[in-house]
Formats: C-alpha cells, sequence, structure tokens
C-alpha cells in the first residue's frame, strides 16, 4: 500500500510503514493531486476531506483522522464512494482533561480562588467532558452536567440546561461542530448565551472554534462587559475571524489542548487498528507505542493537600500559561497560528509523574487528577 500521513503525527513512519510505503506532507498542504496513488489517508482537522480533495482518488480505500471532531470530513461522500474512514476519539481525552485543570488552577491563583465547592458545568460529557468531570471530581467540585444526546438514551444525569451550566462558577464546553439538526452545537453560546454569563464566572471552550459566537463575544467585550473567558479554539482557524479578541481574554491557545506526547502517538495507534481492521489485514501487533520515562517523585510528609500543592504538582508538568503567553505573543496571521501548533513543544500527560509514599487518605484525589500512585 502507499499511505499519505500528515507529518504532524510524530510516530507516523513507526505506525504505518509495516503496512507499505509512508508519504509525509504538512495536513494543509494536501491536496487532491496529492492523493492519485494513494490507498490510505491519514489526517488531523487541518485537511478538510471533500469531493474536490477526493476527485482524482481513483485508489483510495481508507481515511483515517487523528481527531475525536469530524466536521472536516464529509462522512455521506466517503460513504457514497465506499471508502472506509475512522476517527480516534477519546486518544486525547487525558490531554484535554490536564489542559483544562491547568486553566481551572490558573484561574483559582489569578482571582485567589477555592475550588473545593465551587461549581462547574460541563457540556458534552463524553470522552473528553468525562475526563473534566473526573478531575472536577477530585477537586471536590460540584459537577453540573449537560449532554443532550445521553440524556435522551436514558442518562438521566446528563439533562442540566444550557442556562443551568451557564450559571455555574465556571462553564466548559466539550461538544462537537453540529451545524444543523436536533443537536446543533453551532454558535451554541451566542449572544444569549454570553449575556447570562456576564458578571457570573468563567467560560472557557476547547471544543470547536464555531461553537461560540466569536463576533458576538467580541462586541460584549468591546461594549465593556464583564466577561471572563478562555479559548483554545477559534472561529476561521487558523485565520481566526475576530483577532481582536485575544487582547479581552484571561487567556488563549492555538487548538492544542490536546497536543500532548502521548495523545499523538495514542491517536495514530488506534487508526491503523481501524484501518487494518477495514481493509481486513494483519495487524503488526510488536508495535508498542514509544515513551519516554516516566519521572517519579516523593511526595515526602505533607500536612495537608490544598490547592497550591496540587498547582505545584499539575504545573510541574503542564502551565497552560506558557502556550497562553506564546500565543499572546506570536499569534498574528494564519501562517503564526499554524506555526505553534506544528512547532508545539509536546507536552507529558500528568500520568507520566509517579507519586511515591502519597498517605493513603491523598490517593483517591490524586489519581482523580490523573497522576500516577506507585504500588498501585
Amino acid at each position: 500500500m502507499k499511505i499519505l500521513v500528515d507529518s504532524a503525527m510524530p510516530n507516523a513512519m513507526e505506525v504505518f510503514s509495516p503496512y507499505g510505503e509512508v508519504v509525509l506532507k504538512p495536513g494543509r498542504d494536501i491536496a487532491g493531486d496529492d492523493l492519485k496513488d494513494i490507498d490510505a489517508l491519514m489526517i488531523r482537522s487541518v485537511t478538510k476531506v471533500d469531493r474536490e480533495l477526493l476527485a482524482h482518488a481513483t485508489k483510495l480505500r481508507f481515511i483515517g483522522t487523528a481527531t475525536a471532531g469530524c466536521d472536516h470530513v464529509d462522512e455521506e461522500l466517503l460513504k457514497q464512494l465506499k471508502i472506509g474512514f475512522a476517527s480516534a476519539p477519546g486518544a486525547n481525552k487525558e490531554s484535554v482533561g490536564d489542559y483544562i485543570l491547568s486553566v481551572l488552577l490558573v484561574f483559582a491563583q489569578r482571582y485567589d480562588l477555592k475550588l473545593d465547592g465551587m461549581s462547574i458545568g460541563v457540556v458534552g460529557c463524553g470522552n473528553t467532558g468525562s475526563e473534566v468531570i473526573k478531575k472536577a471530581h477530585a477537586l471536590n467540585m460540584r459537577v453540573v452536567k449537560r449532554d443532550p444526546p445521553l440524556f435522551a438514551a436514558g442518562q438521566k444525569e446528563y439533562g442540566a440546561s444550557l442556562e443551568e451550566c451557564l450559571n455555574c462558577d465556571f462553564t466548559t464546553f466539550h461538544v462537537p461542530l453540529i451545524k444543523e439538526g436536533k443537536y446543533k452545537t453551532y454558535h451554541l453560546i451566542d449572544e444569549s448565551a454570553l449575556q447570562t454569563k456576564i458578571g457570573k464566572g468563567f467560560l472557557i471552550n476547547a471544543s470547536r472554534g464555531p461553537v461560540l459566537d466569536n463576533k458576538a463575544l467580541l462586541t460584549l467585550f468591546e461594549k465593556g462587559e464583564k466577561l471572563r473567558v478562555w479559548l483554545d479554539v477559534f472561529e476561521g482557524e487558523p485565520d481566526i475571524s475576530y483577532k481582536k479578541l485575544i487582547p479581552f481574554l484571561e487567556g488563549a491557545t492555538a487548538h492544542i489542548a490536546g497536543y500532548s506526547y502521548e495523545s499523538k502517538r495514542r491517536a495514530a495507534y488506534m487508526l491503523a487498528v481501524s484501518m487494518c481492521k477495514y481493509l481486513n489485514i494483519p495487524l503488526k501487533s510488536s508495535f508498542i507505542v514509544p515513551l519516554p520515562e516516566f519521572s517519579e517523585l516523593d511526595i515526602g510528609r505533607i500536612d495537608s493537600l490544598d490547592r497550591d500543592l496540587i498547582s505545584r504538582l499539575v504545573f510541574s508538568i503542564y502551565d497552560v500559561r506558557r502556550d497562553s503567553y506564546l500565543f499572546k505573543n506570536r499569534c498574528v496571521d494564519g501562517k503564526s497560528f499554524d506555526a505553534l501548533r506544528k512547532n508545539y513543544r509536546e507536552r507529558r500527560e500528568l500520568s507520566s509523574l509517579t507519586l511515591q509514599n502519597v498517605p493513603i487518605e491523598y490517593k483517591e484525589t490524586l489519581k482523580g487528577l490523573g497522576f500516577s500512585l506507585s504500588g498501585d
């Protein structure tokens, strides 16, 4: 086989070379002519799969996207063309969960908040949302959950209204981009929703840019309304539609919430598994996702597991303020937005830190936050 892979997948050669020739190319540069003799295509969210891209893809049998969201792929077209398709749901859930946790702790330090007992509304409770919920419970926060499809399937705990979530101290979004229909999420956070959030805590969007109406948000900021917003995603990426938003934001990053060392490699392997299953070819089971040595820390004697200690532990692995600083100082156009993603210094997930000699009364909290514990 001949497999074309987005060069942003760091372990592409190791994962896909056992199945044939691997061609690497930046995802945003992949065009129709590149697919003339390609059997399988592996992409990320920056490659739009539509009729134009597939016009000359006469040999193409399988497409995989190393993302959970699939709004950049015309799945109906793939069905018509009988091209197999798979995404990588859950590959980045730990990474996104770590990102949101780091943001929460930044807010807690910046505004001297005691997260214990505060409320967080989680809109979208699938893979990434569930990870955020787990970490929020570990912080002893009160979680309000909204996920209409899960609620309709009989899981009543996900039946909170959008307004209830917006009225929480924190509101975070983890939904796919759906432009039409019963579960539409396009501009889910519209002017009315933003009005509800004025003067009421913090809003975080690490799902898809168009889930939040960027124009409406900018209008409210320019009117002087008090909104505390942190964004990892924007409308119009990489050419952000409303760049004037950036100075008003509490923090901002270049769509990198899911960009951990582990998540990128995990996603590629998931696609290899799906490809082999669809094409009915043997999986090269000897492949193992390569990981550097995990670090260890003897937590020693502690009197209490307070916010400051949790912050030090989390920030030792991932401090989101660095990414926000780079974004706010370097992102001026689409080219620089892509450069921040392409040249991103991979971070580890919290599970890469193994804590030793943890007092038994703190084990549940630290495991819930995502750390590894020796002896477990």
